[in-house]
């Protein structure tokens, strides 16, 4: 197989594309990084093309209709850092997709989730306010979808119709043209997740990563896009009173599928990413 690592020229994503390219080889599979210049390229000479972030939409978009196969690379779920810097340990993969969910209802084993060091708590009883949770506009466009405060104020709306608890609104923390909006608190990027979670009832959210954390710290979520915590949650604002609760069981095995979605640098670069990918796309 030839894959094409079409990469920024942020350093970052050319030393990502190189460890990718170099794992790759390790398989006796060939393929290239090639330079992003703002159009919709593609991978005419290779079975898949390898990019960063739901800023290559029509890169995504432009494969997938010449029958491409995608892997889309991101931050981690698990947001560990290298020490002594503000880079992130793991990068996230998506096979043909934005998130993995269509590979996290597998049982695959527990060894890699033992290395994240997680702990799962367990699900609230008594929480006191429901979270909004926003996305970037990049992915409201990637999806096609209103911009992100239009798309929180329908929420609220809908929420609003089934229940009197207070909601609380937080836009994505990098998204500098967020607002407030009626029918929510405010809640600024600048706290911290974690404030909100602990006396939270209810996430809902359409794709942020924070439902991530919200599972972990017990906190159930309304998935009404595809996020990676779909696969374990409700996914309409109608059960927002009655949400779906994972076992403890079936939590322990989605993060266990979910630690074979996500690598660091090193496994990119020794080929052992790599070999759960090519699986992924061979299927």
């Amino acid at each position: 197989m030839r894959v094409t690592f079409f990469a920024s020229d942020k350093q970052r994503e050319q030393d990502l594309g190189q460890a990718f390219i170099d794992g790759v080889r390790k398989h006796g599979d060939d393929g290239c990084v090639n330079a992003l210049n703002g159009e919709a390229q593609t991978a005419d000479d290779s079975e898949a093309a390898i990019f960063v972030g739901v800023k290559s939409r029509e890169l995504y978009a432009a494969n997938r209709a010449a029958g491409i196969h995608t892997v889309m690379i991101d931050k981690g779920y698990s947001r560990h850092r290298i020490e002594g810097t503000r880079i992130w340990e793991y990068w996230r993969v998506a096979v043909n997709g934005h998130h993995p969910t269509r590979y996290l209802g597998e049982a695959l084993p527990h060894d890699r989730l033992k290395l994240l060091n997680i702990e799962l708590m367990p699900w609230h009883e008594r929480g006191k306010h429901i979270l909004i949770c926003g996305s970037s506009a990049k992915y409201h466009q990637f999806y096609g979808l209103v911009d992100p405060t239009t798309y929180a104020e329908g929420l609220v709306a809908e929420i609003r119709s089934h229940t009197d608890m207070p909601i609380y609104y937080r836009p994505k923390p990098s998204w500098k043209d967020a607002r407030e909006i009626r029918g929510a608190k405010w809640s600024p990027g600048g706290r911290t997740l974690d404030l909100y979670l602990r006396a939270a009832a209810v996430m809902v959210t359409h794709g942020s990563n924070a439902c991530f954390e919200a599972v972990c710290a017990g906190v159930p979520c309304i998935i009404t896009g595809d996020a990676v915590a779909k696969p374990i949650s409700s996914t309409a604002v109608a059960d927002i009173n009655g949400p779906y609760l994972a076992t403890d069981r079936q939590r322990r095995q989605w993060l266990a599928n979910l630690a074979y979605q996500q690598w660091t640098m090193l496994e990119f670069r020794t080929g052992e990413a790599w070999a759960t990918i090519r699986q992924q796309i061979d299927r």
